[in-house]
């Protein structure tokens, strides 16, 4: 045999060889057992007509190449279907096919184990398919729904666990449309304020049926006439309330739709929301259901538990609720916050629950500005600095209390480079002290105290004490400020400034911490919102003044009250021993301007005689030019303070 032929047999053997090689190769990728991880590969990438392209006619016939890419794309991606994964546990040549399948989704993980049979068509295996190839206990009739565990939202309470925002059940006015009568919206919308519009808006959505309850507004009671209306009905329903309403509306905020959108609700709305739970299961047909394939547990909000005294917030607001005005309460031993008052409010409630477009209209374009939340902004003080600015004086040895500064009258001028500028105050007294100074509230004299003082030493002073310092607070406070970053522009400011006028602005609760260093030894306290368990007070200056300065502030303060011709003498109760200073603020463009108004402050620290509680209390109402000045503030003052201490 020739060289040549004895190599073309060798060629022939070779390639028999490999066909049989690649036949059985062949053989194997295509039998049953990897057929199926094939199809559960392009599961994995969504490639769905491919898929189908696997199924055996009879399957086809039963589902077509559109609602079986729809079914199968609703299903895993609905559930958030990813890594999939898939083994064989039966013969790969076997038809009947035995896996185990995992997965993980929007709800957790899913396993489960099953069979799949394939058949031999035209000399391929092909899938005999039926929804159970997607969950075992599927039918063509069911569907796999993906249902939301709501968490429950945690509580906003008061220092004692009184209720400020939580779950409450309240009063759902609906319609069932197909038991309405040709003037139901009419009537309606009459008796809730509505209009026709708003009511059938909700009436026109896509789940509504004859028979569904459309709920139209959310109330806590109701009109009786509503129920003599065809086709209403009133529902309880739980829902998140407000118990103190408008009085804590700028404190609590309001939630919308699960959402904080101000206030506590916006500010801690990751800790009271918590995270909602899910559910993966398969329903029947009426809805029932029928195995649960995987569940996420929701996990509920944690409570939220603040310093702030129920009563006292509501005393507040009941006595400043027609005025613009910011109010705050601190007990100055710890620095909890007792009362945060915004003045005039809002109805945070009708926010949660569905504010009409009308009423929403009315608030919003309301001249006195309802939803501004005025004790997070600043204010010109006024005589409410004095204490201030004299005890920086005391601690800095620039004066003595007992040091008299001068008979000037009620109209002064350092010298004639002021030209034709004056300092006024209302009073005349004699031997100008401090203790004097404080009960007549005299201008004259706190601008000469900002003199001595010096530019350069009161901006440090002011600074040391948190001016153009941003306070660690819950709610973000507007930082107080003096003038300009390079000091005070001129003497006059300067002097205007040591009766807290200038550019002097401040934020009230950064007052509330300055002051509280008049009951702390010198030592300025950080003002919390929030209640920790065995947490102490908490110093944010130390030793911003000297003991001695502290002592001689405090007496003075105690005048203004107890002598007959302090300015803030209105407030003397008995049974309490109270330590106050007024303030009034011209808010004008110009020394000339005589159409400017005024802003009325009052500072109290008030203990019960013989006892220690105390409460430190500012308040600062606008436009009290004409209704008194800051003895407006005064009066109102002496009414919460009668109400709550001497309950």
């Amino acid at each position: 045999m020739t060289r040549v032929k004895k190599t073309l047999m060798g060629v022939a053997v070779l390639l028999a060889a490999a066909g049989a090689i690649l036949f059985v190769k062949n053989h194997i990728l295509n039998s049953p057992g990897n057929l199926l991880l094939r199809y559960m590969a392009y599961l994995e990438d969504g490639k769905y007509g491919e898929m189908y392209a696997m199924l055996d006619e009879d399957s086809q016939k039963s589902i077509s190449k559109e609602a079986f890419i729809a079914r199968n794309r609703n299903i895993y991606e609905g559930i958030s279907m990813k890594h999939l994964n898939v083994q064989v546990t039966s013969k790969k040549r076997e038809e009947t096919v035995a896996y185990r399948v995992e997965m993980e989704t929007s709800a957790g993980n899913i396993q489960f184990s099953t069979k799949t049979r394939f058949m031999k068509e035209h000399g391929t295996y092909k899938m005999d398919w039926d929804d159970s190839v997607i969950f075992p206990d599927l039918t063509s009739e069911d569907k796999v729904k993906v249902q939301t565990i709501e968490a429950k939202r945690g509580k906003i309470t008061d220092r004692d666990g009184i209720l400020l925002a939580g779950q409450g059940e309240v009063d759902s006015i609906g319609i069932v449309p197909g038991k309405m009568e040709d003037d139901t919206v009419r009537r309606l919308a009459k008796a809730l304020d509505l209009t026709e519009e708003e009511i059938n808006k909700k009436l026109e959505q896509k789940w509504v049926k004859d028979t569904s309850f459309v709920p139209i507004q959310t109330m806590d009671g109701y009109p009786d006439e509503v129920l003599d209306i065809g086709g209403i009905m009133v529902s309880g329903t739980i829902q998140r309330v407000y118990p103190l309403g408008e009085a804590a509306a700028h404190l609590t905020g309001y939630v919308q739709n699960g959402e904080g959108k101000a206030g506590l609700e916006k500010l801690y709305d990751e800790k009271l929301k918590g995270k909602d739970g899910k559910m993966i299961s398969i329903q029947d047909e009426n809805g029932r259901t029928k195995k649960k394939l995987a569940i996420k547990p929701e996990e509920n909000g944690q409570d939220l538990q603040t310093t702030i005294d129920r009563d006292l917030q509501q005393e507040i607001y009941e006595q400043f609720k027609k005025d613009k005005g910011a109010h705050c309460a601190m007990d100055p031993k710890s620095g909890e916050i007792l009362a945060l008052v915004s003045t005039p409010s809002y109805d945070n409630q009708a926010l949660s629950w569905g504010m009409s477009q009308e009423d929403w209209k009315s608030l919003s374009q309301d001249e006195a500005l309802p939803m501004q939340n005025r004790w997070k902004a600043v204010w010109c003080p006024g005589s409410s600095m004095k204490p201030i600015i004299g005890a920086i004086g005391l601690t800095e040895g620039k004066f003595t209390a007992e040091e008299d500064f001068g008979n000037n009258g009620t109209s002064w001028q350092k010298d004639k480079s002021w030209g034709g500028y004056y300092v006024t105050t209302l009073h005349g007294y004699q031997n100008h002290n401090l203790r004097n100074a404080m009960i007549y509230s005299d201008n004259i004299y706190f601008a000469q105290a900002a003199l001595k003082i010096g530019g350069d030493l009161l901006q440090k002073e002011l600074e040391a004490i948190g001016f153009g310092e941003e306070l660690s607070f819950d709610f973000g406070l507007t930082k107080s400020s003096y003038g300009e970053s390079d000091g005070f522009e001129s003497e006059i400011q300067l002097a205007d400034s040591g009766y807290g006028q200038g550019k002097i602005m401040m934020n009230p609760v950064h007052m509330l911490s300055i002051y509280s260093a008049f009951e702390n030894q010198g030592d300025m306290l950080l003002p919390r919102l929030t209640k920790e368990k065995n947490e102490k007070e908490k110093i944010w200056k130390t030793k911003v003044f000297s003991e001695k300065a502290v002592d001689q502030i405090k007496d003075s303060m105690e005048a203004v009250i107890d002598d007959a011709h302090g300015t803030g003498h209105q407030a003397k109760t008995q049974g309490l021993k109270i330590f106050g200073k007024t303030g009034t603020a011209e808010i004008k463009d110009s020394k000339e301007d005589v159409s400017g108004t005024e802003l009325g402050w009052f500072v109290t620290f008030t203990k019960k005689n013989g006892k220690d509680d105390e409460v430190e209390m500012i308040s600062m109402v606008e436009d009290v030019k004409g209704r008194g000045g800051s003895g407006y503030v005064v009066g109102k003052t002496k009414k919460i303070l009668e109400a709550y201490m001497l309950e």
